[in-house]
């Protein structure tokens, strides 16, 4: 939680709220945030029945013109907010501004998801800035989704015929293990669900990767499962 906090405090663009929303986590998150009471604009700590409403409750109390989410392990680099107008000012009309983002765990690396690709997979939502007017247009995010509905709502804004830029800067840092990584199976029938209300590709096609997918993460549980057993075995 500190290390996003201070990737706030240390950008280079100034004009912005910070929010959090916190779902009564069991961490010392209300004291990280005590802490740093001078950067923080509003905070609510109350029990919410899962990811999607907390980032509702968020968007109903935003008042920028665009609204970024970053999650408590994430962060931002120090000019993304900086990147982000430059962006939004050369494109007047954009209705989402989404860039590169890099892993924690490999932080020389750089990934970028064009929108062009949407149909297989989704931008990285750690770097998605959207316009306020966008959420009044397309709707917040929908709760039925308990991992995918960050994807949803993008897709939902590409059938509504949102303007997308993409830039190639890196925008936010990325810290594995979140709700996708330890819901695996879940992640997969949640992403299908979305391929087969929005994707162009044919059902067939939609169905045969996302049980080559599902096949994928059973072989491989299955062999870690497998080695933990076999060297159990080996160290008694």
């Amino acid at each position: 939680m500190q290390r996003c906090i201070d990737s706030i405090r240390e950008q280079s663009f100034k004009d912005f709220e910070y929010l959090i929303i916190d779902g009564c986590s069991s961490d010392d998150t209300i004291n990280v945030v005590k802490n740093n009471s001078e950067i923080v604009d509003y905070c609510a700590s109350e029990s919410d029945d899962g990811l999607y409403f907390a980032m509702n409750k968020g968007l109903a109390l935003a008042r920028g013109k665009f609204i970024g989410i970053l999650n408590s392990d994430d962060s931002y680099e120090p000019d993304t907010l900086e990147k982000v107008k430059e962006t939004i000012l050369a494109n007047p009309d954009t209705s989402i501004v989404y860039g590169a983002m890099r892993y924690r765990s490999d932080l020389n690396s750089k990934h970028f998801i064009d929108f062009t690709e949407l149909d297989k997979k989704m931008i990285f939502h750690p770097t998605c800035f959207v316009s306020n007017t966008t959420y009044h247009r397309v709707g917040n995010f929908n709760t039925k989704y308990k991992i995918a509905g960050d994807y949803e709502f993008i897709m939902r804004c590409r059938k509504s015929d949102e303007k997308f830029v993409g830039v190639q800067y890196i925008l936010a840092t990325f810290s594995e293990g979140g709700e996708s990584a330890k819901h695996k199976f879940k992640s997969v029938i949640e992403t299908t669900r979305v391929h087969l209300n929005y994707s162009n590709e044919s059902v067939i096609k939609i169905v045969v990767r996302s049980l080559y997918v599902l096949i994928s993460i059973y072989i491989k549980l299955t062999l870690v499962k497998l080695h933990n057993w076999l060297k159990n075995i080996k160290e008694k």
